[in-house]
C-alpha cells in the first residue's frame, strides 16, 4: 500500500465497524478480546497511527498537550519530559513539544504556532522574558501551567521547586563540612530561578565567603572562567553548579587543568545526570522533585481544560504550587578541616 493506512482500512482488514476500530483507538468503549485483538493485529500489519491532530480539529476535542522547554540538554528536563510523556499516555493523551532555547522572540513564534494546532492546554517553561509570549497566551484563552519559573504574573498557575530552601541547605551543609569559600555558577542571571538562588546563596553564607561566577555562552568561555579565579588567592573550596550542563562544563575544565575533585574543590549538582553516580567520585546533587512537579503540572492543566470546556475558565484563582528538592551529599564534596 502506497498511501498512508486509514482506519477505514484498518476496518476493512479486521473486518469489523470503523466505529469498533474507533472504539479501540481511543478507549471510549469496551471491545471484545476477539475482535479487539483482529483490531490490533490490522493495526500493526498496516502500519496504521492514529494522527491525534486531525482528529482533533474534526472532533474540536484535542487530545494533544503542549510543552514548551527551553532546551532539552538539561537533565532536570529531560527527566521532566520523560514524566509528562508517561502521564499523557496514561490519560490518553498526546505530547508536542517544541523548544525556545531561551530565545524570547523564539519563544513566542513557537507558542503562536502551538495554539495555530489548537492543543487542548500547554505546559511551559518559561524563557527569560517571557512577558509578549504571557499576553498572548492570556489572549488565547488556553489552559496554560508555567513549571519551574516562578514569575510575578498571576494570570496563570505555577509549579516550582522551593529553590530558596535548597540553596539554604546545600550551602548550610558545605558550611558544616568546614567550607568557608563558596562559588555558585550559572548561565542566565535574568532568571527568575537564578535570582532566587542567588538571594539565597547570599543570606546563608553567613561568614563564609559567597562569590557568583557567570558562565558565559561556551563551555570554554566558562572554564576560562573557573580555572582563572580557582588560581588567584584564597579560591573557593566548593563550587555549586546551577544545573547538570554547566555541572559537565566545570568537570572538564578541572580535568584539563589538573585540579581535583574533591581534593582540591567540591562539587554539587542542581540536577540529577544520569551519570551523577558512576563518576569517580559519584557527583553530589540537589534532585529536583521532577515526578511530582510533573504530576502537579498535569493535575492542574487538566482541572483548566475542564473549566475551559464548561466555559468557566479563569473564575478560580490561579495557584502556586511549591515542592522541596532533596540533597544528596556523595564523594564529590569532602570535610574540610
Amino acid at each position: 500500500m502506497s498511501r498512508k493506512p486509514t482506519i477505514h482500512d484498518v476496518a476493512r482488514k479486521a473486518g469489523v465497524s470503523i466505529a469498533t476500530v474507533s472504539y479501540v483507538i481511543n478507549g471510549s468503549r469496551a471491545v471484545g478480546a476477539e475482535r479487539r485483538g483482529r483490531i490490533e493485529q490490522a493495526i500493526a500489519e498496516l502500519g496504521y497511527f492514529r494522527n491525534g491532530l486531525a482528529q482533533s480539529l474534526k472532533s474540536e476535542t484535542s487530545r494533544v498537550i503542549g510543552v514548551s522547554l527551553p532546551y532539552a540538554a538539561s537533565a532536570y528536563f529531560h527527566g521532566l519530559m520523560e514524566a509528562l510523556e508517561d502521564i499523557a499516555e496514561s490519560e490518553g493523551f498526546e505530547i508536542l513539544q517544541i523548544l525556545s532555547r531561551q530565545d524570547p522572540e523564539r519563544e513566542l513564534r513557537r507558542i503562536e504556532t502551538l495554539l495555530a494546532h489548537r492543543v487542548a492546554g500547554l505546559i511551559m517553561v518559561p524563557s527569560y522574558d517571557p512577558h509578549r509570549t504571557f499576553d498572548l497566551l492570556h489572549r488565547s484563552r488556553a489552559p496554560v501551567v508555567m513549571v519551574d519559573r516562578l514569575w510575578p504574573d498571576d494570570r496563570f498557575d505555577y509549579v516550582t521547586m522551593n529553590n530558596r530552601e535548597a540553596m539554604t541547605g546545600v550551602v548550610d551543609a558545605l558550611i558544616g563540612l568546614g567550607h568557608r569559600a563558596l562559588l555558585f555558577t550559572a548561565r542566565f542571571p535574568n532568571l527568575i530561578t537564578t535570582q532566587q538562588r542567588i538571594e539565597a546563596f547570599k543570606a546563608a553564607g553567613g561568614d563564609a565567603r559567597v562569590e557568583f561566577l557567570l558562565t558565559g555562552d561556551d563551555e570554554e568561555t566558562f572554564g576560562a572562567r573557573l580555572i582563572e579565579r580557582l588560581r588567584r588567592p584564597l579560591p573557593p573550596t566548593a563550587l555549586i553548579a546551577s544545573n547538570s550542563i554547566i555541572t559537565l562544563w566545570a568537570l572538564k575544565a578541572l580535568q584539563a587543568a589538573g585540579v581535583s575533585c574533591p581534593d582540591d574543590l567540591s562539587i554539587v549538582s542542581f540536577d540529577e545526570p544520569v551519570w551523577a553516580d558512576v563518576l569517580t567520585p559519584p557527583l553530589s546533587i540537589i534532585r529536583h522533585p521532577t515526578r511530582v512537579i510533573a504530576e502537579a503540572a498535569w493535575g492542574l492543566l487538566t482541572e483548566r481544560i475542564e473549566e475551559a470546556r464548561a466555559g468557566e475558565l479563569g473564575r478560580r484563582k490561579t495557584r502556586h504550587l511549591e515542592f522541596s528538592a532533596t540533597l544528596e551529599l556523595r564523594g564529590s564534596v569532602t570535610r574540610l578541616a
